[in-house]
């Protein structure tokens, strides 16, 4: 027996945004199509369960970041073979009526070191609780939240420089 379509549709709802914007990071092209199918991929593995996961949110995060992994290296060996690209996009859309530049945000994120950025992008995008990221990473919920605390003052001292 497998879990039901509404039960995948609410889910997909619920999570696809922002799951796929956590595995657009492990790109470096940032790439929306790849990261897009890393989800849809996980969703399909999800639907062929024969239950539902007993914590779904940390079954879904865990799954796409070990998907996305797995691309990115592939992704990185095809690009080898190929001209990289001069220009990434940035990681959000551009928005008029934002304080912020979506480009300089990213290019903030991007000094950060992988972990780091990944603890940032999950908590604030995704809303995981940091005991939940702790397990995702395999770290200690203080270890998490010390790297997250050290993140957030790299940002600003980034977005404040002119």
């Amino acid at each position: 027996m497998s879990i039901s379509p509404t039960i995948i549709e609410e889910t997909v709802k619920a999570h696809a945004a922002a799951l796929t914007l956590y595995a657009r990071q492990f790109f470096a092209d940032r790439s929306f199509h790849v990261a897009e199918e890393v989800v849809q991929e996980v969703f399909y593995r999800l639907s062929r369960q024969p239950a539902l996961p007993e914590n779904l949110t940390a079954w879904l995060y865990a799954a796409v970041r070990n998907g996305a992994i797995s691309a990115a290296r592939g992704d990185q060996r095809r690009k080898k073979r190929e001209v990289l690209r001069t220009r990434q996009p940035p990681l959000f859309k551009p928005d008029a009526e934002s304080p912020f530049d979506a480009e300089k945000i990213t290019l903030c994120l991007e000094k950060l070191d992988r972990e780091k950025r990944e603890i940032v992008t999950l908590h604030l995008w995704s809303g995981l609780p940091f005991a939940e990221i702790a397990t995702l990473l395999g770290l200690s919920k203080t270890t998490v939240f010390r790297r997250y605390e050290s993140a957030l003052e790299t940002l600003r001292l980034l977005l404040e420089e002119p």
